[in-house]
């Protein structure tokens, strides 16, 4: 199993802004987290200060970087 390294992930992160023109130019995909799973999430980025979005793409980059790399 690959373990992803998130430490110091909030330290990338741009803190909150107004939507990206990239959001508007390359769109956007649904992702249904369930419930709880967005909750907490959404919880998670107030308290950091940070979009969900923001955070999410900066895992995907992460993990794919990882895995390009294996």
């Amino acid at each position: 199993m690959t373990t992803i390294d998130v430490s110091n992930i909030l330290d990338t992160l741009p803190k909150k802004a107004k939507r990206n023109p990239n959001t508007i130019k390359f769109g956007m995909f649904g992702l249904s987290l369930g419930q709880e799973t967005y909750d907490r999430l959404d919880k998670f980025c107030i308290k950091n200060n940070i979009a969900k979005a923001t955070l999410v793409r900066s895992l995907v980059q992460r993990y794919l970087d990882m895995e390009e790399k294996n």
